[in-house]
């Protein structure tokens, strides 16, 4: 038998960050999932579309939203940064009466800059 060893390539830092604002964008939406009292189904498929979703807003740019509605068939997701087509959405699921979530990973992205930037100041200083 022979035996393969494949070494992994490490991520770059680009990569890394992504990585980490698509974990951070998840840790808010899992919040607010929670404070929301969504149900366990629908919860697990929100979060199971959720990386695509927050993918395509950090493509997009730093002002993209990615905004669920909750309605009767399931959550819908909506990924944009053109007003006209937010506030469509938004329209539709207040007549509907459907609660929102929504956020902006760009912004949690540049936030967790300044944690990670202000985690190196605090390491450096010890």
């Amino acid at each position: 038998m022979h035996s393969y060893s494949v070494a992994e390539a490490p991520l770059s830092k680009t990569a890394l960050s992504r990585n980490h604002t698509i974990a951070a964008c998840l840790t808010v939406l899992t919040r607010e999932i929670h404070t929301a009292g969504i149900e366990t189904q629908d919860a697990l498929d929100l979060l199971r579309d959720a990386p695509d979703k927050i993918e395509a807003a950090l493509t997009r740019g730093r002002c993209a939203l990615v905004i669920y509605r909750l309605d009767k068939s399931g959550a819908r997701g909506v990924v944009s940064d053109k007003d006209s087509r937010l506030n469509h959405f938004v329209a539709v699921a207040e007549q509907e009466g459907a609660p929102l979530l929504g956020f902006c990973p760009g912004a949690i992205a540049e936030l967790a800059v300044l944690v990670g930037a202000g985690a190196a100041s605090v390491r450096m200083d010890s």
